[in-house]
C-alpha cells in the first residue's frame, strides 16, 4: 500500500491520505506452447550430499525441479501477465486515512526532495505520481524494498522481522494507546473485528489497567 500511493490521494494540509492503491509484482505465465522446454536450461538438480554451496542458508539446499516442472516462465520470452502491476487492495481495503501531524513536514520536505530528484533526472523521469519512488520516478520493486528495510534492521541493530510486522506494531500501539478497537479496523482496514485481533496484542499495562478497574468496580 505505501509503494502504490499517489501524491493526488494526499492531502497535507487536511491530513487525509486515500488508501486506495497497491503495487504489487505479479508471478509471470508461460505463453509459449511447451512450458516445460521453455524453462529446460533453468531446471534445478537436486545437491549432492555434500554440497557446500548453500550449507549456510537456514532453509538448505534448495529443492529439485519436477520431471515435469513448467516453472521459471519470468524467463519466457512470451511471458505474460506479470511484473509490478497497481491493483486496489483486496476486499473493502479502500479507506481514507489521517496523516499523524508530525508525519506532514517530513512528507513536505520528501516531496520537495523529490522535485529536486525530478529535475535531476530530467528525460529519463517517468510520472506516475507516486509518493516512493526510485530516482527516475518509475516504481520501487517490492522485492527491492524488502532488502533495504532487512539492511535497515541490521544497521540499526534491530531484531529480525517482516515489513507486513509494522502493521502489528501500529495495532498494538493504538490499542495500548486507549484508541477505539473500531477505529483501529478502520485505520488497519480490516473488514471484522476477528481479523483485527489478529494483528494486535493487548500490552501487559493495559491489561493491568483493565484487571484494576475490574476489581474496583467489584470490590470498591
Amino acid at each position: 500500500e505505501a509503494l502504490g500511493l499517489r501524491w493526488k490521494y494526499v492531502d497535507l494540509d487536511t491530513g487525509a491520505m486515500k488508501v486506495w492503491w497497491q503495487l504489487q509484482r505479479l508471478t509471470w505465465q508461460h505463453g509459449c506452447e511447451d512450458a516445460h522446454a521453455c524453462g529446460a536450461k533453468h531446471h534445478r538438480k537436486g545437491c549432492k550430499p555434500t554440497c557446500k554451496q548453500h550449507a549456510r542458508l537456514k532453509k538448505g539446499c534448495p529443492k529439485p525441479c519436477t520431471k515435469d516442472c513448467k516453472a521459471h516462465a519470468k524467463t519466457c520470452p512470451e511471458r505474460t501477465g506479470g511484473g509490478l502491476v497497481f491493483r486496489e487492495p483486496k476486499g473493502k481495503n479502500k479507506r481514507i486515512v489521517t496523516i499523524p501531524p508530525p508525519l506532514i513536514p517530513v512528507l513536505r520536505a520528501h516531496r520537495s526532495a523529490q522535485l529536486r530528484e525530478r529535475l535531476a533526472a530530467g528525460e529519463l523521469w517517468e510520472e506516475h505520481d507516486l509518493l516512493f519512488s526510485q530516482e527516475n520516478g518509475r516504481p520501487i520493486d517490492p522485492r527491492h524494498d524488502w532488502d533495504e528495510f532487512k539492511d535497515i534492521l541490521s544497521a540499526a541493530g534491530l531484531r529480525d522481522a517482516r515489513v507486513h510486522d509494522g502493521r502489528h506494531t501500529a495495532g498494538t500501539l493504538m490499542i495500548e494507546s486507549g484508541i477505539s478497537p473500531r477505529v483501529v479496523m478502520e485505520v488497519l482496514g480490516h473488514s471484522s473485528m476477528r481479523m483485527m485481533v489478529r494483528y494486535t496484542h493487548v500490552g501487559s499495562p493495559l491489561a493491568q489497567d483493565a484487571a484494576q478497574r475490574m476489581g474496583d468496580a467489584l470490590w470498591g
